[in-house]
Order: C-alpha cells, then structure tokens, then sequence
C-alpha cells in the first residue's frame, strides 16, 4: 500500500502541476500503477485486515477519481471504503472530490461535513468545505452566509496548516467572494493579495507552480488597480500554462492604462477655453488635488471637489473609472468601487457634473513597459456614498448589488 501511495501522490502532482504534452496518458499510467499495488497488498494476505481492505479499496478510489469518466467506479470503491472503517478521512475527501468534480455540491458538502465529523478537524475537508459553501445554489440570504461561512473554514484550514499553498490560495478565493458577494469594502481585496503571496512563497518552497493562483492573483490586483502585480501574474500564469487567457488580460490593462495616460496627459483633448470654463465653475475648497497628494496616507484627507470629463467605458468591470478636473485644472482618474457603471452613467453627465468627494484616497498607477511608462494620479473611493453631486444626491443610488458566482474553477 505503501507503494500505492507513491503513485497516487504522482498521480496528484500530474493532475495539479504538470502542463506538458501527454498528461492524459501519464495520469493513466500512475493510476494503473496504483491500483494494481493496491490489487497485490489484497492478495498477498489469504484473509486481509478490514483496515488493509479499507485502504486499499480507499487507493483504488482515489486513483478512478482522477481519471475522466471513471467518477461511478471510484464512488463504489470510496464508498466500500468508508463501509469498513468509517474514519477514514482520505475516503470521505476523496468522495466529496468525486462529488464535487460532478458538481453535486450537496453531496460533495455531506461528504466533507462527515469528514470533519467523523476523523476530526483536518485542513483539506475544511478548504474543501470553503470551496463547496461557495458554489452551491441557494437564495441570496443564505448564499450570502455560505460565503461567509466559507471564508472561515478557510481560515480555519490555514491556522491548522500554514505550509499547504492550496489552503492560502483558498482563503484568497474566499477573500475574494466576500468582496463580489457580500459587498465588502476593498480591504477584502487587499487580504486577498495577502493570502495569494502566501500561497506563492508556499508552492515555491514546494518547488511547484500553479496558473490559477496567478490568475487570481492577477485579477484582484487589477481589481486594485495594482497593474504592475497584475501583469506580472498574468504573464507568469502563461509561462507555467499558455491555455489560460492570461495574454488576453495582459493587453486589456496595458489597453487601459495606456487609455487612462493619454486622457490625462491630453486633458482629454480639450481646448484651452473649454478647460478654463470647467475650472471657472469648481469651488477652490475644500482641497485640490495637490493638496491631497500631500496628505496621502498620513491622515485623513479633505474632501475634494472636481468636474466630471468623462467616463471609462468598462462594461460591467471594477472598479468604475471617471476622468475628473480640479479647482486647478489638474486632471485625475476617479475611480469607484461597488458602483454599476450603468448607474453613474445615468446619475453623471460629462463636462458638467460637479461632484464632492468625502473620503478620497490619492495614489499614482504607475506601470513601466519596456521603454515605455504609463503613469496618472488616482482617487480611489471605497463607496458610491462617498460621492455627491453638487446640487443633488450622493451617488449611493449607483451601489452595485451583490454578484452571486460559484467561482468553482478557482476553488
């Protein structure tokens, strides 16, 4: 049995980290190896232990699990299995992955539920768990508190194993599930990169790579508007496996930060009486944009006054970015977190909409290419409700709803 496990931790290794060309055939041959060693650790005994049978049975299921098509096969041997000893934890893991490659999330839940129940707290039933809280159907009340309830399990994987990369890329997931979902401020973003960068270190110390950690890596740092991370996951996660759409994605952000540069160092291509008519009509307080780049992170930041030029059409991507002027005619990139673009389109009319912004945070994206810099001023605001039109309401009308999405690829 011993040798059966050799072979499932190949077949593992394959399944998880090999891109290469015959992997179909490497996985069959690393399957076929280890149930055959776990057909020789039955016969070598007239009478074998129910434990020996167990975990054999357990190897065979484990292998047919990770073969297409062989998903019945491998839930008759898990389920034998787990017949002759019930606390077998691999067995109850192995069939919620079964369950779970066939999206039965219910059952796939059952099955990890009674892993913890059955064998105690181990950190691969409570990741899975995460991951099966999050993609199961349900109302929105109660798939707002399975995420949530599925960003704990994940936390709790990570305090019972640190070193296991899968459990840190699974808290990232998480992290980035209360954001979408439950409608949290963009800190869950930034724990999100926290636990992606654990991740790393974890499969680098391992000497493996994952295209899906960067991946998701990358996308919440575009979320950010951290380009120069999410470019470099990008292009890493095309390294390890080209097939993963992360070159599409590295000329959506250089397209978009290249926009966002141009409109701003062009002034938008406004005529120099034009710019002095939108600056005319800004009240010079409470601050200017100078005036709170001094500021940055030290304190807490007036509130700021600007002219709204125009806005980014991204369709339905995060977060929403308006080009804005000041008091002093300095233009910057406005960008909304938790809106729906559609909404402040209809709330904002360009060159004449005047807006306050209570809380602003002031950053520069920068982002270096080659020989080439694209680089612009920045206002991040966490909220719609931080930002008002003069002579009308706060944008909280343009709040996002909660997007309800399984994230099953990414676990």
């Amino acid at each position: 049995l011993d040798a059966a496990e050799a072979s499932l931790a190949e077949l593992a290794d394959v399944e998880e980290y090999y891109f290469g060309p015959g992997k179909e055939e490497k996985k069959a041959r690393a399957a076929e190896t280890a149930i055959a060693c776990a057909d020789t650790a039955l016969t070598c005994a007239e009478k074998p232990p129910l434990s020996t049978s167990a975990r054999a049975s357990c190897a065979k299921g484990r292998a047919l699990a990770m073969l297409e098509g062989r998903e019945r096969e491998a839930e008759d041997f898990l389920s034998k299995a787990l017949k002759l000893d019930p606390q077998l934890v691999e067995a109850w893991n192995a069939l919620g992955e079964v369950y779970w490659n066939q999206q039965l999330y219910s059952q796939a839940k059952n099955a990890f539920e009674q892993a913890l129940e059955m064998c105690g707290p181990n950190a691969t039933s409570l990741r899975n768990l995460s991951m099966v809280l999050r993609a199961l159907e349900c109302d929105d009340i109660e798939k707002s508190m399975n995420f949530s309830a599925g960003l704990q399990k994940a936390k709790d994987a990570t305090v019972l194993d640190a070193n296991d990369p899968q459990n840190w890329e699974t808290l990232g997931n998480a992290y980035m599930g209360e954001f979408f979902v439950n409608g949290k401020r963009v800190d869950e973003l930034n724990k999100a990169l926290m636990a992606y960068a654990r991740a790393d270190a974890a499969y680098e110390k391992l000497g493996k790579r994952n295209p899906t950690l960067h991946m998701n890596r990358g996308k919440a740092a575009m979320f950010l508007e951290d380009y120069a991370l999410a470019l470099k996951s990008f292009r890493t996660a095309h390294t390890i496996c080209g097939g993963t759409g992360a070159s599409s994605l590295v000329e959506r952000v250089l397209e978009l930060v290249g926009r966002i540069t141009g409109l701003i160092e062009r002034k938008s291509d406004l005529k120099a009486k034009r710019l002095k008519e939108l600056v005319a009509g800004l009240p010079a307080e409470p601050s200017s944009l100078e005036q709170l780049e001094a500021v940055g992170a030290k304190a807490q930041a007036p509130p700021l006054s600007a002219r709204v030029v125009s806005l980014i059409d991204r369709k339905d991507d995060i977060p929403v970015i308006i080009i804005c002027c000041d008091s002093t005619g300095r233009f910057f990139a406005l960008s909304l977190y938790n809106a729906e673009q559609s909404k402040v389109a209809e709330t904002l009319v360009p060159l004449q909409s005047v807006v306050q912004i209570e809380r602003p945070h002031f950053r520069k994206v920068s982002v270096q290419e080659g020989s080439t810099e694209f680089a612009y001023p920045c206002v991040r605001v966490a909220h719609p409700g931080d930002v008002s039109v003069v002579g009308g309401a706060s944008l909280s009308g343009t709040a996002a709803k909660p997007a309800f999405t399984s994230e099953r690829a990414a676990g």
